[in-house]
C-alpha cells in the first residue's frame, strides 16, 4: 500500500479520530518505511509542538496501532515542519525508482542491501523523500529527493564505520 491510501485509512479509523479530537494542535510530520523488513507497513508521525513530542501510528495490513507519545530526536533549536501531503506527487515506489536510478548512475559499486525511507518537510528543502541505502560495501548513501518534482536535491555517501565513536 502506498503512503496516501495508508494515510486515508488512518484518517478514517475511529481510533485516530478519537485521538485527533483530543490532540488538536498536532500535525503530520513524517512517514517512515523500511521496505525489506516491513513491506506493508507505514509509520505515520504526528508532532505536538506544545509538548515537543511525537505520536506514531503504525498502519499495516488493515490494522492500525498507536504507539505511546515519545520524546523527539532532534537538536534543541530545530523546527519540526508539517508535511504537506497534497504537495507530495511522488509515490514511494517512484521515489525508490529515482533513488535506484541515481545510485546506479552515480555510485554503481554501492548496491543497496537495506533501504530506510522517510517523508519529511526539511527547512530550505521542503517536502522530501529522505532515502538512505545501507550498501554491500558498508556505506550509507543518503539522498534527499523532492517529493513534488522527483529531483535529487542532496546526496551524501559515507562509510558506516565513520559513525563509530571512541
Amino acid at each position: 500500500m502506498d503512503l496516501k491510501p495508508a494515510f486515508k485509512k488512518l484518517e478514517e479509523s475511529q481510533d485516530f479520530k478519537k485521538w485527533n479530537n483530543k490532540h488538536k494542535g498536532t500535525y503530520f510530520s513524517y512517514a517512515f518505511k523500511i521496505p525489506q523488513e516491513m513491506p506493508n507497513e507505514w509509520q505515520l508521525g504526528f508532532y505536538d509542538r506544545k509538548k515537543d513530542k511525537i505520536t506514531t501510528f503504525v498502519v499495516a495490513d488493515g490494522l492500525i496501532k498507536i504507539r505511546p507519545e515519545e520524546e523527539i530526536f532532534k537538536k534543541e533549536e530545530m523546527e519540526i515542519n508539517k508535511v504537506q501531503l497534497d504537495k507530495v506527487n511522488l509515490t514511494f515506489d517512484s521515489a525508490i525508482a529515482k533513488a535506484d536510478e541515481f545510485q546506479q548512475k552515480t555510485y554503481p559499486k554501492d548496491k543497496s542491501i537495506k533501504t530506510i525511507a522517510i517523508l519529511q518537510n526539511i527547512e530550505k528543502l521542503g517536502n522530501v523523500w529522505n532515502i538512505t541505502y545501507i550498501t554491500e560495501a558498508f556505506n550509507t548513501l543518503n539522498m534527499k529527493i523532492d517529493a513534488s518534482s522527483g529531483r535529487v536535491l542532496e546526496h551524501n555517501l559515507s562509510s558506516v564505520f565513520s559513525f563509530r565513536t571512541e
